[in-house]
């Protein structure tokens, strides 16, 4: 569904990445696995079409979206959602409220069948009971799961997500990446995920790429991993380091 071809990307004269090329495929959780600061969170940025590259392609179901101006954009986003980093929820709402704006903002649905989607998320996302809440009262994970409801609202075919588990203590985390994996065990969706977490890589994601000093050094299914003679790559595995 996603592909970035030969992609360049500078800021000034700094390189982020270097002809980078990468493939997501349908029905398939990818892992971006790389230090932090190195561009991972960049690569979603691309496939949004958020940013453009200096130089190569970004193609979403076989289309080049890097010449597309934003109004363009538009119905090409609405094929994916985005879980950020930071939620990016709406502080002064509830959590019904969070799951039905952009649905009341972008689609001229019957309020019943708003209600209908809402409610289905909340269900997916473990959080009846908690639908008149504001986030602030919520767990970092509670809110993580809202953000990934809101993000599954439009019935998109692929999910992005920023770093899913980062700052999350670990049965928070195991519930992130247990709902993350049932997306498309349930609705056989794909999802990207960037992460700088070894243990999420080999818990969930069919598919890995690493990146390292702007360039993929591995893509390939996660348990080639181990097979890998890069030496980056030998050393995050033999030192067993959970966390580059």
């Amino acid at each position: 569904m996603i592909e970035l071809r030969n992609v360049t990307l500078k800021y000034g004269e700094k390189l982020i990445l270097d002809k980078v090329s990468l493939t997501v495929r349908n029905n398939t959780i990818k892992a971006v696995l790389g230090p932090s600061g190195v561009g991972k969170s960049t690569i979603i940025k691309l496939m949004l079409g958020l940013i453009k590259p200096n130089s190569g392609q970004v193609l979403v179901d076989g289309v080049d979206i890097t010449p597309m101006k934003e109004a363009e954009l538009y119905p090409i986003r609405r094929k994916m959602g985005i879980v950020f980093q930071g939620n990016a929820l709406f502080d002064s709402m509830t959590i019904s409220q969070n799951f039905s704006f952009f649905l009341r903002e972008n689609l001229r649905l019957p309020e019943e069948e708003i209600e209908r989607r809402v409610m289905e998320q909340i269900r997916f996302a473990g959080l009846e009971g908690y639908e008149e809440q504001l986030p602030e009262s919520l767990s970092g994970g509670m809110r993580k799961r809202v953000a990934i409801g809101r993000a599954l609202i439009f019935n998109p075919g692929t999910i992005l997500f920023d770093e899913p588990t980062a700052g999350l203590d670990p049965v928070s985390s195991k519930k992130i990446l247990n709902l993350i994996a049932d997306l498309r065990k349930n609705s056989n969706l794909g999802a990207v995920f960037v992460t700088h977490i070894i243990d999420d890589v080999f818990a969930i994601a069919d598919e890995t790429a690493v990146l390292y000093q702007g360039k993929i050094i591995f893509d390939d299914l996660t348990g080639k991993l181990h097979e890998s003679d890069h030496p980056f790559i030998c050393s995050i595995l033999s030192d067993k380091i959970l966390e580059l």
